[in-house]
């Protein structure tokens, strides 16, 4: 930006001072003005006197009557607009050798100076020389000579259908402004990696240069084009993950989509070796290398949503196995407890205890149920300006960064512990303190000790239920009394599929199975379910025949009591718990789940998988 800024002004500079080239200018004179010396000297020279001094104060006098009749000068415009169109071109064109150098490695150091000082050179002999038709063949030269000799050596060095000036280059730009102005024109100028799925691939493996060459050989395999739809693949069904399975006889392929695995296309084993090998290639590793483990990651961009793609390739018994995942897209869109499906009630009650100045909230969750996403939600709703947030974390597993959220690290692999940490953090007076996982009994002494001076302690914990994420937090050799006491309320989240509103099934459930589910007769008229195979009429587009779409979150809230926090002191038994829970007022997972089924939110079928740990 800083060198187009640059030329710009340049540019600027020498158009203005081509304004003062006087070849570029016409002055025209009056015919009457000028007075013959001669009949001066002659009229004078009858009288004999001083025939010398006369002509020389008639030409004096005859020279002024020229200057006082003189017209102004004038732009001569057909000498004047060829050169501003030569400045405007060379402009443009500086312009695109300077990125177009950057982007191929041509050298701009180089190539800047070969077109910028040439034309330099050809605007001052312009200026100086009197004669018009030099000065502009000596610009001209100074301009296209540089530039025809950048493109010649730009061409040599690209692939087909980047170069510039051919006959496609001519016809596909000519097809893309005539499509500007509606004309349709046929002129496709794509390369063959360019085809197929409309997806971007990066190489980010490697430094700057090494991801140039490894994207430029990826480009020139056949699997190229494999690993772009299997990105729009994955893309298309929402899947999260993928895991290839490399056998002799082919690959297999499982996509693990809103949670749950489903079985994808098979592939043979040579378009599998060519769309790994590239997948490698991308991220930097040994392509050759099929048994030891090689973790990398490339990028990804499809229908304007940037992705991460993260993989893991191991050497099994029965040949290779793959995990690819796709990071981005629609969970990296969940911002507020409403696109949590966090119900009203819920929502208040949470809010109102994030917001409070003592205590200690736990957020809990299955593995890869959502905790990361439920704790980052909660931190985004609260009020961060008006108390002083602070986060401490392994320097290895960072989290999301927040606003107003000071982040401090400790690398336990060397030996950094947050206990060693806490001392000089707690002199900066914070409100609220964040560890996402209490690491030890010293650790959590110290925190402890914070929350009975009035400070809230946010932490998590993975667990299936909100009573026993109390005695997960407890396995952590925390002080059982101090937490005891001091615990305010656990919150805990489970992921549930939401059926496809464009091809659920309604049928009218019986009274045994309304009694069953807890449902008044009469209250519900009819419940939802995925449709059947011989149901199903073409192909649904919205969820590709798995009939659930999305997911959303059941949630159990548990708001600490009396009677909870003796449980947990004296007697911390998950059944004891759960009772003390219910008497506390919570709405267990089961309650929450045939909410949904009743509103034709989800299925009973798919509440049931849920709460079954499934």
């Amino acid at each position: 930006m800083q060198r187009t800024i640059w030329i710009l002004s340049c540019c600027a500079a020498l158009a203005l001072g081509a304004g003062f080239a006087p070849n570029l200018y016409a002055q025209e004179e009056s015919a009457d003005a000028e007075v013959p010396v001669d009949n001066v000297a002659a009229d004078e020279g009858e009288g004999g006197a001083q025939p010398q001094a006369s002509n020389d104060a008639a030409a004096a006098w005859n020279v002024a009557a020229v200057d006082a009749n003189r017209r102004p000068a004038t732009v001569n415009w057909l000498k004047l607009v060829p050169v501003i169109l030569m400045v405007l071109m060379w402009t443009a064109t500086g312009d695109w050798v300077n990125r177009s150098s950057q982007i191929h490695g041509l050298g701009y150091g180089k190539w800047n100076p070969v077109i910028f000082f040439p034309f330099v050179v050809g605007m001052v002999v312009l200026v100086l020389v009197p004669n018009y038709i030099v000065g502009i063949s000596v610009l001209s030269l100074a301009y296209f000579g540089p530039f025809i000799a950048y493109t010649i050596t730009h061409n040599k060095s690209v692939e087909a259908h980047q170069k510039v000036f051919t006959v496609d280059w001519f016809r596909y730009t000519l097809a893309e402004t005539l499509g500007k102005v509606g004309i349709k024109m046929n002129a496709e100028r794509v390369a063959d990696y360019e085809k197929g799925a409309p997806v971007d691939l990066e190489a980010i493996g490697g430094e700057d240069k090494i991801n140039q060459a490894n994207l430029i050989t990826a480009r020139q395999s056949p699997g190229y084009l494999l690993v772009k739809e299997l990105v729009a693949d994955m893309a298309t069904r929402r899947a999260e993950r993928m895991v290839l399975d490399y056998t002799q006889g082919g690959v297999s392929v499982k996509q693990l989509v809103d949670g749950v695995w489903q079985n994808g296309e098979s592939r043979d084993r040579d378009s599998g070796d060519v769309m790994l090998a590239v997948m490698k290639q991308l991220a930097n590793l040994d392509i050759t290398e099929r048994r030891k483990k090689q973790e990398g990651k490339f990028s990804a961009k499809y229908e304007g949503v940037s992705y991460l793609c993260p993989f893991v390739s191991q050497g099994v018994k029965t040949g290779e196995r793959v995990l690819m995942e796709l990071v981005g897209g629609a969970q990296a869109k969940l911002l507020t407890y409403d696109d949590l499906g966090m119900r009203e009630k819920i929502k208040a009650q949470w809010s109102e205890l994030m917001s409070l100045d003592e205590g200690i909230l736990v957020i809990a969750a299955p593995p890869e149920g959502g905790l990361t996403t439920l704790t980052d939600v909660s931190i985004l709703e609260t009020d961060r300006l008006m108390r002083d947030f602070v986060s401490i974390e392994e320097v290895h597993t960072q989290e999301r960064e927040f606003e107003n959220v000071a982040r401090h690290t400790y690398d336990a692999k060397q030996g950094e512990t947050v206990a060693a940490m806490l001392p000089g953090l707690i002199r900066t007076y914070p409100n609220v303190y964040i560890v996402r996982d209490v690491p030890d009994t010293e650790a959590a002494k110290l925190l402890f000790r914070e929350v009975e001076d009035n400070h809230l302690l946010i932490t998590t914990v993975q667990s299936l239920e909100a009573p026993e994420a109390l005695l997960r937090v407890l396995q952590k050799k925390v002080p059982r009394k101090e937490f005891g006491q001091l615990v305010t309320a656990v919150l805990c989240t489970r992921l549930i599929r939401k059926l496809c509103d464009k091809c659920k099934v309604a049928y009218e459930p019986g009274p045994d199975l309304l009694k069953k589910l807890g449902i008044p007769p009469g209250k519900v008229q009819e419940l939802y379910r995925v449709p059947k195979p011989d149901e199903i009429d073409k192909p649904c587009t919205a969820c590709s025949n798995i009939g659930y779409v999305g997911r959303t979150g059941l949630f159990e809230l548990l708001v600490a009591n009396d009677k909870v926090r003796e449980v947990l002191i004296k007697q911390p038994k998950i059944d004891l718990l759960r009772k003390a829970a219910r008497l506390a007022g919570m709405r267990t997972f089961q309650e929450e789940a045939i909410l949904l089924v009743a509103r034709g939110v989800t299925s009973i079928q798919e509440a049931q998988r849920v709460l079954q740990g499934k």
